[in-house]
């Protein structure tokens, strides 16, 4: 039960002082925000996280960009929905997609829905910003807030109840 209450928490903190590179920081809120714009329905969203959760990069900033844009996502919906629209009746995409549809997992990719289909364009068309934003935020906060944020008890306490908590000692 504590640990279900800390665990935003947590995130938050090892997303700020997280031992990770800049780098991997900005990759993780760069694919997060690519997962949080999509509808969580699709076979590619959840690829997607599968995928943020494979690579080396840093999980809770992607949690968190993850978290963020999807309430953003929400509001983008009309202009996904437009963009997506103008996509799948396109004349010489509608053949790729129709192909896409015919496969086994097709009409699970959620390719012929405008709004996934608009949202993956603008979260392709907002991927490199992103990444480049986070990472000159990361290499300019992430020291700042490292050393400030370590001198606190409760973030010490914060990381080391994750790694109780992977150890299997909450009661």
């Amino acid at each position: 039960m504590l640990n279900l209450l800390l665990r935003p928490l947590r995130i938050l903190a090892q997303a700020l002082v997280g031992n990770d590179s800049p780098r991997q920081t900005a990759w993780g809120i760069s694919i997060g925000m690519l997962v949080g714009l999509l509808p969580k329905g699709s076979l590619l969203a959840i690829l997607l996280a599968m995928l943020l959760c494979a690579l080396q990069v840093n999980r809770a900033a992607g949690l968190l960009g993850l978290g963020v844009f999807s309430y953003i996502g929400g509001s983008l919906d009309g202009l996904a929905h437009r963009l997506g629209s103008a996509v799948l009746t396109w004349s010489p995409a509608q053949g790729v997609f129709a192909e896409i549809y015919q496969q086994p997992l097709g009409p699970f990719w959620g390719l012929t829905n405008t709004v996934v289909v608009g949202q993956l364009l603008v979260g392709l068309y907002l991927f490199y910003p992103t990444y480049r934003t986070s990472l000159a935020a990361a290499n300019y906060l992430q020291p700042r807030f490292r050393d400030r944020l370590m001198k606190y008890r409760v973030i010490r306490w914060l990381k080391g109840a994750e790694v109780g908590a992977q150890w299997g000692l909450e009661r």
